[in-house]
């Protein structure tokens, strides 16, 4: 059975309802300790939100060049394939940041390097595949 296109208005055609801001939602096991990790990292700040809640989001504050927020997201499965979307982190200098993130729990998945500069693949503490990329 096939199913009839839904009708457009003339207002339908003339109206584009551009989103106002864009986020970017990671899920995780604990909302919390992800975003301390990020806010350590990306100079975030962490929004309130309620004790226990299934979010926990960190804002851009107006000096850094990125994206308005980062909302972490209870999830109680864990990850099972490969990420599709992450974050790069371009920087000065890799090695350094890289370190510290390892040492904050990260793990370093891979170096490709391609002259001027390096990409680090890493995970977070929760799993999610994130980049480096700087010269070292």
């Amino acid at each position: 059975m096939n199913a009839e296109p839904p009708t457009t208005t003339d207002a339908d055609s003339t109206v584009l309802a551009f989103p106002h801001r864009i986020g970017v939602t990671i899920d995780c096991p604990d909302p919390d300790s992800a975003a301390a990790f990020w806010e350590r990292f990306l100079g975030y700040q962490r929004r309130p939100h309620s004790e226990g809640s299934a979010y926990v989001t960190v804002e851009c504050p107006e000096s850094v060049a990125g994206p308005p927020h980062l909302t972490f997201q209870r999830v109680p499965e864990p990850r099972t394939g490969k990420v599709r979307t992450h974050l790069d982190l371009f920087v000065d200098h890799a090695r350094p940041l890289t370190r510290q993130m390892v040492a904050a729990g990260a793990s370093q998945v891979s170096v490709t390097d391609a002259g001027e500069w390096t990409t680090r693949v890493l995970t977070d503490p929760a799993g999610n595949e994130f980049c480096v990329i700087g010269p070292d």
